[in-house]
């Protein structure tokens, strides 16, 4: 779980680093979470291009990169303000939301240990390739149901996860849960 929003703010901040971020800090770094689950999947199909292999070591490495640059560079100019605001009072409502819908939607997906239809099969058949190929390439994979000819992101996702877990249902139950989850908050912010 760590590893999941370790890759997601990194990539985020490195991505938001080059535009003009919101002086609200939960909203920036809400949202830099949200651009970094955006760019997780396109960065390791760029790593899949050029031959480097989808494992979650290179990607962790990637995504702190740009931060521990930043973070070395601007040390002595870091400032942290924490001042409650009129929109800080609906961002923890939002917040609030987000619990609530990630309670429902864990709870609903541990109430029995399997996962639930075909489609739920052929997603973990695809993570679980992804896993171990690190490749969404390899020939291999032509012949798995869910990969080609479909853009490999969620087997990408998944598949990163799973290789720092053991389990593909507890991966693919937690991790979906989480992310539709997430989307509640990156909502608020599109529509805000």
């Amino acid at each position: 779980i760590l590893l999941f929003f370790v890759y997601s703010f990194g990539l985020g901040f490195t991505a938001s680093s080059f535009v003009k971020n919101s002086e609200n800090f939960l909203e920036r770094n809400l949202m830099r979470v949200g651009f970094g689950l955006s760019l997780l999947p396109f960065l390791i199909i760029v790593l899949n291009i050029i031959k480097i292999p989808g494992d979650w070591r290179i990607v962790l490495v990637l995504s702190l990169i740009y931060p521990a640059y930043s973070l070395f560079k601007n040390y002595r100019n870091l400032k942290v303000s924490l001042r409650l605001t009129k929109a800080d009072i609906s961002t923890f409502v939002m917040l609030v939301i987000f619990a609530a819908n990630f309670y429902v939607y864990v709870t609903g997906a541990f109430n029995y240990p399997y996962l639930e239809d075909d489609d739920s099969w052929g997603h973990a058949q695809t993570a679980r390739f992804f896993s171990i190929e690190k490749n969404v390439f390899s020939e291999f994979g032509n012949r798995i149901r869910y990969l080609n000819p479909y853009p490999p992101t969620y087997p990408l996702v998944m598949g990163i996860l799973h290789q720092t877990n053991n389990s593909i249902y507890w991966t693919l139950k937690f991790f979906n849960a989480l992310i539709v989850s997430l989307s509640t908050i990156f909502f608020y912010f599109f529509v805000k």
